[in-house]
């Protein structure tokens, strides 16, 4: 399916008129201000894009040059929105979607480059291989940049990436090695990779990740995408019966994708031979990354086995086995949902606001006693106790408070809720909330796992709840040669319960002090505090740390 161009434009309109130029052209614009750098780079794309002023092999070629200059303003302008809570600001909204326009006007320029080739343009066909991957790598990328601010994309990306894939094998170009300096991490790649990592990174399940994660799974494809294999489903060649024999015979769910439906990879029982089907034989993808996880659990870093050197063992270990799941071994079905008697749920957000409204009380610092201000001085004074007033007016300058969100569904641990149109309040893959399910509840703690919002503009989260009552505490780093304050911060504990073999456990600010080190813990009315050590992460959201202590 190609991309609708404009009639060819003007001669002159171009910022460039050959390779040489572009890339002298490219040299030129300053990296000083990434968005007008973008701007400038997609202005020019839309142009050149629509213009026949360009012989067919120097198109390819400032395409390739525009490529890499891309590739870094994409990187570079993905942290404006990327992380960001949804719904984004309309500052961060019009620098995502100018990412989005650059990416889709360089799928079209590829296009463009794939229609001179089609056009018995012999320097050109000699590059259909390239053409096809970089087409393949801009349709992946589209769906990804919707991802980034988990909105769904448009399903007919994936006939148009179908339809790629179909072109390479009717050539026999899948396997056909290329230079890739932007998709791999040893500068070279295939179609075959290419397409192998869209359909992976979908099933990946964008939604329940947080951008750390997201860079993750791409970590994990760019080192290991190659070991998954494209069978086709007919089997009209004897190794790809063989080999789908041998994947049905492991009486296994078969990862298999249909080419003429708009739709990804899927696991089935089962898979009817046709021609239009493809299966994705993913045993030494699966062999890989299990070897990987015994040695992660054994205490081996990540970089010695080839993984994202920034992540510890245990959260590498949790992230590749979550992967493992869903590619190898099929998406595990849902927990039954049910409609609960209660349809509304109140929330608070992160650590500050979800302690003031467990606690009933503004924080102060453990055995230090606050100097009452002029105000509460004259209310003393006059009526003999800090006013109403006085004290609402003091609560109102912290901005806390709660949200009502609908309730859509509930299943063990976790509820599914509509945020509300006029909502000023933001949601992050892992962040905290405070949760209590109708107005005679109690508060609970929650994170948010998943997050959709909808082509209709509806922002649809899932929050699953952490065990146990929370207690509002007090807690500071005990570590004094390492820390950077003396002061105490909001934190909770969570009780251990015995019966589901859950340990104590405390939420705490990010980053507040290291395994094996000490925490400082001061509960309300407890008298004085008492020190405890960090013996292991547990899980580490956006804006807490929860850990175990002994």
């Amino acid at each position: 399916m190609a991309i609708q161009t404009s009639p060819n434009s003007k001669p002159g309109s171009l910022f460039f008129s050959d390779a040489r130029s572009c890339k002298a052209w490219l040299k030129s614009i300053p990296l000083t201000n990434i968005a007008q750098a973008q701007q400038t780079i997609l202005d020019s794309l839309r142009i050149v894009n629509r213009s026949g002023d360009l012989e067919p092999l120097e198109r390819l070629t400032c395409m390739e040059l525009m490529r890499d200059k891309v590739a870094f303003l994409l990187s570079e302008q993905r942290a404006r929105y990327s992380g960001k809570t949804i719904p984004l600001s309309a500052v961060d909204y019009a620098a995502w979607n100018v990412s989005r326009h650059l990416i889709t006007e360089m799928e079209a320029g590829y296009r463009r480059c794939w229609t001179d080739a089609n056009g018995a343009n012999e320097a050109l066909t000699n590059h259909a291989a390239l053409i096809i991957q970089r087409i393949i790598r801009y349709i992946g990328l589209q769906m990804l940049m919707v991802g980034f601010i988990y909105r769904r994309f448009d399903n007919a990306l994936w006939m148009r990436l179908h339809l790629q894939w179909m072109e390479a094998e009717e050539r026999g170009l899948a396997h056909v090695q290329m230079k890739d300096t932007v998709g791999s991490l040893d500068g070279y790649s295939s179609v075959a990779q290419a397409y192998t990592a869209v359909l992976l990174g979908q099933l990946a399940n964008v939604y329940e990740l947080s951008p750390r994660q997201i860079d993750f799974v791409d970590g994990v494809l760019k080192r290991f995408g190659h070991k998954v294999s494209i069978l086709a489903a007919a089997a009209p060649m004897a190794q790809d019966a063989q080999a789908i024999q041998s994947i049905q015979g492991a009486q296994v769910a078969i990862c298999a994708l249909d080419l003429l439906s708009n739709a990804g990879a899927a696991f089935h029982e089962s898979i009817a031979p046709a021609a239009h089907v493809r299966i994705l034989d993913v045993s030494d993808l699966s062999r890989s990354l299990r070897r990987r996880l015994k040695k992660l659990s054994a205490g081996e870093e990540p970089a010695a086995l080839d993984l994202p050197a920034d992540w510890s063992a245990a959260d590498a270990r949790d992230n590749l086995q979550r992967l493992h799941q869903l590619w190898c071994e099929g998406n595990p079905a849902r927990p039954m949902s049910s409609i609960p008697a209660e349809r509304e749920a109140i929330l608070s957000f992160g650590i500050t606001e979800t302690h003031f409204i467990l606690s009933g009380d503004l924080f102060e610092q453990p055995g230090v006693k606050r100097e009452l201000t002029r105000q509460e001085v004259n209310d003393i004074a006059m009526f003999g106790k800090v006013s109403e007033s006085t004290i609402r007016a003091k609560y109102a300058d912290f901005n806390y408070g709660t949200e009502t969100w609908g309730i859509i569904d509930e299943s063990r641990g976790a509820f599914h809720l509509m945020r509300p149109a006029n909502s000023p309040r933001g949601v992050a893959i892992g962040k905290l909330v405070g949760i209590k399910v109708g107005k005679t509840g109690i508060f609970y703690l929650g994170v948010v796992r998943e997050i959709i919002e909808e082509t209709e503009g509806q922002i649809m989260v899932t929050i699953s709840m952490l065990p146990g009552k929370p207690e509002p505490i007090s807690v500071r780093s005990g570590d004094m040669r390492a820390r950077t304050s003396t002061s105490y911060v909001q934190g909770f504990r969570l009780p251990p319960m015995e019966g589901l073999k859950i340990q104590e456990s405390l939420i705490v600010p990010p980053s507040l002090v290291q395994k094996g080190r000490g925490i400082d813990i001061f509960h309300q009315g407890h008298g004085s505090p008492k020190q405890v050590t960090l013996v292991d992460y547990v899980e580490r959201g956006v804006d807490f740390d929860r850990v175990t202590i002994a």
